[in-house]
């Protein structure tokens, strides 16, 4: 694709009378800012958004550290992509397709749609596998730059029913996006926000918890995402344990997500020196694979749809002072038979439903 005569065309090709925006000359920037080549004055496009340049042999795009991404054929893109025409981009929300006009003016005709990702492959709400751009996108991100998120408290028992500690997540408050935390990060890998909403989450529900005045432990999910900057990821932890010094706090680590094992004591480390305690999430890992993590963490997640007889083995692989907490506990016939294999607490249906922390 040659650098001459590229435009932006609005919507994914179904907008016939739209006006059309030229990229010429390259490179070209793009955003709100009046010192863009392009300026696009609309919600949620950056000041410079992307910029669209010209190596000798193809055509790029490149994000421009935007708050709401740039996608290409709905993947969210973090190096410079090349782009051709009849490509769909999203600034944010907002579709284009990119066109180039013939020296003669006519518009070029683009590949066919089987040389190409379809428009078509948008999500439909959230029924559909969580892959391409979300419809609910726009709302997902006016949710996430205006912090529209209520904390939820989900409580944490003995086998005797005492309470023990509290599971924070976070849940929509936008009103027209119904999203628990799961379907929330779901949006999140989607497109490219989970780091953001992770610590989003964690401030707000403790902001909310530190008004409640809540005495319990009060562990708070990391996302795998998370794990490739470790020292920021300790950092963050440390400062919401230096604002919030009378809180008890739990961090939760995704374990699958740490090639090197030590660094989970690394991160122990740090964080009981502030008396933060962590709690390790065993989701994908068999025994033999959290053997290596034994000596290195305070608690240890795992559900209850395993069953009991995996726990002995857990135990002796992680070590006996590790208190495993068995979530997705439905039946409180179940808490017996987890007891007796020695899990010592639980969180589920059958131990109480989660509830808005302010309310």
């Amino acid at each position: 694709m040659s650098e001459q005569n590229l435009y932006l065309e609005p919507g994914e090709g179904d907008l016939p009378d739209a006006p059309s925006y030229p990229l010429d000359p390259l490179p070209c920037t793009v955003g709100r800012s009046p010192k863009c080549a392009l300026q696009l004055e609309f919600d949620r496009i950056s000041r410079e958004h992307c910029r669209f340049e010209y190596d000798g042999r193809e055509v790029t795009v490149t994000d421009l550290d935007s708050t709401n991404g740039t996608f290409v054929n709905h993947q969210r893109i973090d190096a410079p992509t090349p782009i051709r025409n009849g490509d769909i981009i999203h600034l944010g929300n907002h579709p284009f397709v990119v066109r180039q006009r013939q020296t003669s003016g006519e518009t070029r005709p683009h590949a066919p749609l089987s040389q190409r990702q379809s428009s078509n492959d948008t999500i439909i709400g959230f029924t559909a596998l969580p892959t391409g751009f979300p419809v609910q996108a726009p709302e997902f991100f006016e949710m996430l730059n205006d912090e529209q998120l209520t904390g939820m408290a989900e409580p944490i028992m003995s086998s005797g029913g005492t309470p023990m500690a509290l599971s924070l997540r976070g849940r929509s408050a936008h009103p027209r996006l119904a999203a628990d935390s799961n379907t929330l990060f779901r949006l999140a890998e989607d497109l490219g926000e989970e780091v953001r909403l992770a610590q989003m989450v964690r401030r707000i529900c403790l902001e909310q918890a530190d008004q409640a005045g809540l005495q319990s432990t009060l562990l708070l999910q990391v996302h795998p995402a998370e794990c490739e900057e470790l020292d920021l990821l300790v950092d963050e932890w440390l400062d919401l344990a230096g604002r919030y010094r009378h809180l008890a706090l739990a961090c939760e680590l995704p374990l699958k997500a740490f090639q090197n094992p030590s660094d989970v004591g690394d991160i122990r480390r740090h964080l009981n020196a502030r008396d933060i305690e962590v709690c390790g999430v065993a989701l994908g890992l068999d025994a033999g694979q959290l053997a290596a993590f034994n000596g290195q963490l305070d608690y240890l997640r795992v559900s209850a749809l395993q069953g009991p007889e995996r726990i002995p083995a857990l135990t002796e692989a992680i070590g006996p002072f590790v208190r495993i907490l068995v979530e997705q506990v439905n039946e409180a016939e179940l808490i017996k038979a987890f007891s007796d294999a020695g899990a010592s607490l639980f969180q589920g249906p059958a131990i109480g439903k989660a509830e808005p922390i302010q309310s």
